[in-house]
């Protein structure tokens, strides 16, 4: 097999910090496997939360590699391979998902949105994030996001005076606004962290409470002014039951399900049970995985998608982002290309 693993560091453009951390750079897998003229892509973003590392998930994508089937096109095969040995879906199953299905797309000589059957339909707008710093900061960063076109900002929360930062962002920002706490506030407090917020015009707050409290989920929903999204309390299928009556929706990223595959039927449950979907990301992400995720954005209401928008060094270009929409080409699989 005509493979290739490596590990790069991606620099962020300015600190991104959350609740938990503060980066400056990230460590990310790449994988490509070259058959013939046709060179397929994945990608792997370890997250510590989780327990990764960029060493166990490259480990684990040159082992997952051998379960890629031989006809590019049987990814029902490979679904199930990779739900044996990556049980909790994952960055390097997610790495070794998204070249299979960037494979077969090329195979297929199909833009990878085509091949799932989502063209033409038009995929929501994506977020632009705003990580934390001083009020003035973040507000400085929400203008710019505005000059470049961005009608949606996800700003982070969980440190310092929500009200003031959100103060600071409104003068200089009209659009949508969503909150990301990142876990950051108990479920004794959120509802009146919530409720200061609504004055803002906050479309939705993003995991306000630690992932692992589900009944504090419940209590914060019941009572929350603004509709709730979930993201680390739901990482793979069988989560999304468990969280149903604690949100009004949840945030699916590739690299914590395990890929487009994990992906697409945690949309279809999560739709079914009457919640909505943001497709999110990372904090740096290449365009490689971007654009798995982006390809797959027809099918859901909101997109949380600039991972490659927030670093300088991004190795790839494929789908490109104008004024905060998708721009798609018509180079089959993910079409990415060297940069």
């Amino acid at each position: 097999m005509n493979a290739l693993v490596r590990t790069v560091e991606l620099h962020l453009a300015v600190p991104f910090a959350i609740s938990r951390a503060t980066h400056t750079t990230k460590r990310v897998v790449l994988v490509e496997l070259r058959e013939g003229d046709r060179v397929a892509r994945g990608e792997g973003v370890p997250d510590a939360f989780f327990g990764e590392t960029p060493e166990s998930v490259e480990r684990d994508i040159r082992t997952g590699l051998e379960l890629l089937p031989e006809d590019p096109g049987d990814l029902g095969l490979l679904d199930r391979r990779l739900s044996i040995q990556f049980p909790r879906g994952g960055a390097a199953c997610c790495a070794i998902d998204v070249l299979a299905h960037d494979r077969a797309a090329q195979a297929a000589g199909l833009p990878l949105r085509e091949y799932l059957g989502l063209a033409p339909a038009s995929a929501p707008p994506t977020s632009f994030t705003i990580g934390i710093a001083e009020p003035e900061v973040m507000a400085e960063r929400a203008a710019g996001a505005a000059a470049a076109g961005f009608e949606v900002l996800k700003v982070k929360l969980g440190h310092g005076d929500d009200v003031r930062v959100l103060s600071a962002i409104r003068e200089r920002f009209t659009g949508t606004i969503r909150v990301d706490p990142n876990a950051a506030w108990s479920a004794r407090e959120a509802p009146g962290r919530i409720a200061a917020l609504v004055r803002f015009g906050i479309e939705f707050v993003e995991q306000p409470i630690p992932p692992d409290d589900l009944e504090g989920l419940r209590a914060v929903h019941e009572r929350s002014e603004l509709p709730i999204v979930v993201d680390e309390a739901v990482v793979t299928v069988g989560d999304v039951a468990i969280v149903a009556d604690a949100c009004d929706g949840i945030n699916v990223k590739l690299q914590k399900c395990g890929g487009v595959a994990a992906a697409r039927t945690m949309i279809a449950d999560a739709h079914e049970r009457g919640l909505k979907v943001m497709l999110g990301c990372r904090a740096a992400e290449t365009s490689v995985a971007i654009a798995a995720a982006a390809h797959l954005a027809a099918a859901v209401e909101w997109a949380d998608l600039d991972g490659n928008l927030l670093i300088t060094d991004d190795p790839f270009r494929a789908v490109a982002v104008e004024r905060g929409r998708f721009v798609f080409s018509d180079r089959p699989g993910l079409g990415a290309v060297p940069a």
